[in-house]
């Protein structure tokens, strides 16, 4: 293991009630690098990112974390209240005073929302809106499920765009994505 590893992985596996999602995975992510991880649905995925961010642990092997700023994390589900506002729901993210909110509220056509509640949106725009947790990241390790869901090209393309900035810079980039993208990443396959 070198010192640009924040991500040590040794043949973990997982199920659930004695059904195997995966076993016998290995993988390192070092700084400035992208994982992409690849299944089907059902594959485990999303526990996957879950065992990486240390919220469930792999029912065998072992995996070790060495990052030390907050994670940008964003689900497959958006986590937006409903029946906020667009602004209400950017207040409860604690994005309000980021000095870069403007330029992406722009960038990603929700300014004219910011007082509409996020069910009347089109999933595609709440996708953005969720998406401002990444856009306005201050971390070192990005974790995306399914970031690209949702997005129309010009979203899409703004997006693999910025996360390879975020690259370029250094931050590290896990995610799984079933759309095709423009990331240099090695794969990941469950």
């Amino acid at each position: 293991m070198n010192n640009n590893c924040i991500i040590s992985a040794e043949n973990i596996g997982h199920k659930i009630n004695e059904n195997k999602l995966f076993h016998n995975l290995s993988f390192t992510l070092d700084k400035g690098d992208a994982l992409q991880i690849r299944g089907k649905n059902g594959s485990g995925k999303s526990t996957l990112l879950r065992i990486i961010m240390g919220i469930t642990s792999p029912t065998k092997g072992n995996i070790k974390s060495f990052f030390s700023n907050e994670v940008c994390y964003l689900g497959h589900k958006n986590a937006l209240k409903g029946y906020l506002t667009l602004e209400d729901n950017i207040n409860l993210m604690q994005l309000n005073r980021h000095e870069h909110l403007d330029k992406y509220l722009n960038n990603l056509n929700l300014k004219k929302y910011l007082d509409v509640n996020v069910s009347s949106l089109s999933f595609g725009q709440q996708k953005k809106l969720a998406l401002l947790r990444v856009f306005l990241n201050n971390s070192n390790l990005i974790v995306l499920d399914e970031p690209y869901v949702g997005l129309d090209d010009d979203a899409h393309n703004k997006l693999t765009e910025f996360l390879n900035s975020e690259l370029n810079i250094k931050k590290s980039l896990i995610f799984t994505s079933h759309i095709s993208c423009q990331i240099k990443s090695s794969c990941l396959d469950i």
